[in-house]
């Protein structure tokens, strides 16, 4: 049996975004259970020069609807660009959903078909890389969904929020 590279990016994205919501309705339970702001829990961070947990949201939600106009093949200059919006735990949940929705829908055979296109994107100022789109699915983007889905966990965890692991993992 072989795995198709638009299984491992649609499946590893749907179950981190699973695994984020089920953090974000967590702690949004905890804050009403303690009577805390949202606030208090949304604009956390791990160490002041850190983004706060609503950034690592919103980043990673209009990451993944990048990430699958890039491996459908659009411009760069004509990828999407969402608001950097969502100061709720329901806004940012339907956020979540919403991108989800719109990142389920990119097609398996282009994305599989672009397994090798070259793909060039802005990493800083004035810089770019360059990588085939296997690579970009499995060593750039892969790495990067999961590094702001665990910080958002982390996150709630130093806040107190009692998730775990299956949370997280979207179970």
């Amino acid at each position: 049996m072989t795995i198709t590279l638009s299984e491992t990016f649609k499946g590893a994205t749907a179950q981190a975004f699973r695994g984020l919501t089920n953090v974000l309705k967590k702690a949004k339970a905890e804050a009403e259970k303690t009577g805390a702001p949202e606030a208090a829990y949304l604009d956390h961070r791990l160490f002041p020069d850190m983004n706060d947990m609503k950034w690592q949201v919103q980043m990673i939600t209009e990451f993944a609807v990048r990430g699958a106009a890039r491996m459908t093949g659009v411009a760069t200059e004509d990828l999407p660009n969402l608001p950097m919006e969502g100061d709720t735990f329901d806004a940012l949940i339907e956020r979540i959903e919403s991108c989800g929705e719109t990142f389920a829908k990119a097609d398996d055979t282009v994305i599989d078909g672009n397994a090798d296109m070259k793909i060039s994107m802005p990493v800083g100022p004035e810089q770019t890389m360059e990588l085939d789109g296997k690579t970009y699915v499995m060593s750039f983007y892969l790495p990067n969904l999961f590094f702001h889905v665990t910080t958002a966990y982390n996150m709630a965890r130093t806040q107190g929020v009692p998730v775990g692991k299956r949370d997280f993992m979207g179970m």
